[in-house]
């Protein structure tokens, strides 16, 4: 689990013993926090969460896809009408992320490739205020424009 707190950043424990020279106003603390942020709380995050964002981030590009349908993977498609799966290691403030991914063919992967981390990098710092340190992606399956499903807002 993340704890996310308005000042630190993230970090996973939270202390639970108060300190003393912060609440007198004359410790290190008292000096980084200002007065509006004190108080407010953290806020905590599973891991589930984090790649479940990762996973949305990679599916609002359109050359990308997941995999559906089937029963212990016998009937299951792959297309961009499904989401990526993502799973996730955190570590102090810094994520890795890996991607199972369908690719639109034929594609230049390298220009893809760099075009997901970069998305994915931007929508999980801007969301979840995590580092990535690193994104693995693995390309499970090629699709073709024939497999392609009409993406519409529902």
């Amino acid at each position: 689990m993340a704890i996310i707190t308005p000042t630190s950043g993230v970090r996973h424990e939270a202390s639970s013993r108060p300190d003393h020279a912060a609440a007198a106003g004359t410790g290190p603390a008292a000096r980084q926090e200002p007065p509006a942020v004190r108080g407010r709380g953290t806020l905590t995050m599973s891991e589930k969460v984090v790649e479940k964002v990762a996973a949305q981030g990679a599916s609002e590009l359109p050359f990308v896809g997941g995999f559906g349908g089937g029963v212990l993977g016998v009937g299951r498609h792959a297309g961009t009408g499904q989401r990526p799966r993502a799973s996730v290691n955190l570590s102090g403030t810094g994520v890795t992320v890996f991607l199972d991914i369908a690719l639109d063919f034929p594609a230049d992967v390298a220009a893809r490739s760099a075009d997901i981390r970069r998305h994915v990098t931007s929508t999980l710092e801007r969301v979840t205020g995590l580092r990535v340190r690193r994104i693995d992606i693995t390309i499970k399956a090629l699709t073709t424009g024939s497999h392609r499903t009409a993406r519409s807002l529902q």
